[in-house]
C-alpha cells in the first residue's frame, strides 16, 4: 500500500470548544501496572491562543496515513485570536512550520466549520463562505501554506481527499440526487457522477447509496462510482432500527440494529463483497454495549462488565479483556492505519490521585505498551499510535498550555 512507501508521517488533530471536567465521575482505584516503555522525541507548546480547548488526536479517517506532507496538522489552529486558521508542525523537529491566517485573508468570511482537509500529495482544503452560506468556496494549499487554486461559488459540499485531489459531495433533494466531482491538484474537474439523494460515505472507505427503503448499493469509495461492489436488501425488524454501519478492511460490511428501548441487544448482520449474509447475531439486552471496527476486527465493549471482546470478520471470538475505570477508545481505529492494533485510555484514581492510563494492545491480546499518567482535575490527554514509525503521539495540558508530545516506543 501506498502508506507503507511513503517516509514521513501526517496527522490530523480536531480541535473543539469543550469542558472535560465533568470525565472523572467514577472514583474506583485503578491498578499501577505498567508495560513497555515511552521515549519523547519533541514536545510542541502551542500558542497561548489555545485555551480551553479539548483535542481529538488521529490521522483523517478519509485517508490512511499521509506522509508526504511531513507535518502534524492542527485541525483547526488558531491564529490572530480566531480558530478557523491553520497552523502546522513539522514532524521530524517539532518545530512551527506555518500557519495560514484565513479569516483575516477574506473579506466577509463566514465559516462554515472548522474541518480542514489534506490528501495523500499534502495539499489541504478548507471549505468557507463569503456571502453567509448561499454559496461556498474551496481554498487549496500546499504543504508549505503556499496556495494552489480556489473554486468560487460552489454548493455546499462535502469533502473527501484522494491521492492528488479531492471529491466532493452535493446533495440535492429536490431533484433527487447526489453528485459526485472529482477535483484534481489543480481544481479542474475530471469526473462527474450523479446517484440518488439518500448517500452515506463511511469513514473506512465504502459509499452506500439507498435506494427506496429496502435497497442498497455499495460501492468501494468515492473514486469508483461506475458500478457497485455488491448490492444488499435491507431487513427490517419490530422494536429495531438501523443504527449504523461497520466496514472491515477486508470488504465486510456490518449493518447495526439498535432496539428502540435499550442501549444493549443490538442485532447485527453482516454482508461478504459478494452481498451474501455471512452472519447475523443478536446482543444481550441487558448490556450497555459500543461497537467499533478496527481495521479488519470487531470490537465490542461491554460497558455494563467492563470488558471488550475482539472478533475476526467471521464472528469468530479472538479474545476477550477486562478493563478499569472509564474508557476511550481511539475513534480513528477504523482508518487501516494500524490494522492488528488496539488504543484505549483508562481514566480513574491511581494511587490516590486522578490519571490516565493508556494502553496498546496488539489483535491478539498481548499488551505491547501501558503507560500512566497524571491528571489535573479538568483535561484529559488523547492519544495516537502509528504503526509505521511504532510512535505514539499525546496532546496535554501543563501550565494552562497546549503541548504535543511524540513518543518513541522504546520495548
Amino acid at each position: 500500500m501506498i502508506f507503507k512507501k511513503l517516509m514521513t508521517v501526517f496527522v490530523v488533530l480536531t480541535l473543539f470548544l469543550a469542558s472535560t471536567s465533568q470525565m472523572y465521575a467514577n472514583n474506583t482505584e485503578l491498578s499501577f501496572e505498567e508495560h513497555g516503555g515511552l521515549q519523547q522525541v519533541w514536545v510542541h507548546t502551542l500558542p497561548k491562543e489555545f485555551e480551553f480547548l479539548d483535542f481529538e488526536l488521529g490521522y483523517n479517517p478519509q485517508d490512511n496515513v499521509n506522509r508526504a506532507a511531513q507535518l502534524v496538522m492542527l485541525n483547526p489552529g488558531t491564529v490572530s485570536g480566531n480558530n478557523f486558521s491553520l497552523y502546522t508542525i513539522n514532524n521530524k523537529t517539532g518545530k512551527f512550520a506555518c500557519a495560514y491566517d484565513i479569516k483575516n485573508k477574506v473579506k466577509n468570511f463566514y465559516p462554515l466549520h472548522h474541518a480542514w482537509f489534506y490528501n495523500e500529495n499534502g495539499s489541504m482544503f478548507y471549505q468557507y463562505s463569503t456571502n453567509r452560506g448561499r454559496t461556498f468556496n474551496i481554498l487549496s494549499l500546499d504543504a508549505k501554506g503556499k496556495r494552489l487554486f480556489e473554486k468560487k461559488d460552489l454548493d455546499f459540499s462535502y469533502i473527501y481527499p484522494y491521492k492528488n485531489g479531492i471529491v466532493l459531495r452535493q446533495t440535492d433533494s429536490l431533484k433527487n440526487q447526489s453528485r459526485f466531482i472529482t477535483l484534481n491538484s489543480k481544481g479542474a474537474t475530471t469526473s462527474e457522477t450523479i446517484l440518488g439523494y439518500k448517500t452515506e460515505v463511511l469513514t473506512s472507505g465504502y459509499v452506500l447509496h439507498f435506494i427506496g427503503e429496502s435497497k442498497m448499493e455499495v460501492y468501494k469509495d468515492v473514486t469508483s462510482l461506475k458500478k457497485p461492489l455488491f448490492t444488499i436488501n435491507l431487513k427490517k425488524f419490530g422494536g429495531f432500527y438501523v443504527a449504523g454501519y461497520h466496514q472491515l478492511s477486508g470488504g465486510t460490511l456490518i449493518v447495526e440494529y439498535a432496539r428502540s428501548d435499550s442501549y444493549g441487544g443490538q442485532k447485527l448482520m453482516a454482508y461478504g463483497v459478494n452481498g451474501k449474509l455471512k452472519w447475523d447475531t443478536v446482543l444481550d439486552k441487558n448490556m450497555s454495549i459500543s461497537i467499533h471496527s478496527t481495521g479488519s476486527k470487531l470490537l465490542i465493549d461491554n460497558k455494563s462488565e467492563h470488558s471488550m471482546t475482539l472478533y475476526d470478520h467471521n464472528f469468530k471470538k479472538l479474545f476477550s479483556h477486562a478493563y478499569e475505570g472509564e474508557l476511550s477508545f481511539n475513534g480513528f481505529m477504523s482508518s487501516y492505519r494500524n490494522d492488528g492494533y488496539i488504543e484505549f485510555t483508562d481514566f480513574g484514581v491511581f494511587d490516590g490521585k486522578w490519571g490516565e492510563k493508556y494502553t496498546l494492545m496488539k489483535d491478539n491480546g498481548a499488551i505491547v505498551l501501558s503507560q500512566y499518567f497524571a491528571l489535573d482535575d479538568v483535561h484529559q490527554s488523547e492519544f495516537a499510535y502509528d504503526s509505521s514509525e511504532n510512535v505514539v503521539y499525546r496532546i496535554m495540558v501543563s501550565d494552562h498550555r497546549y503541548k504535543l508530545i511524540k513518543y518513541k516506543v522504546t520495548r
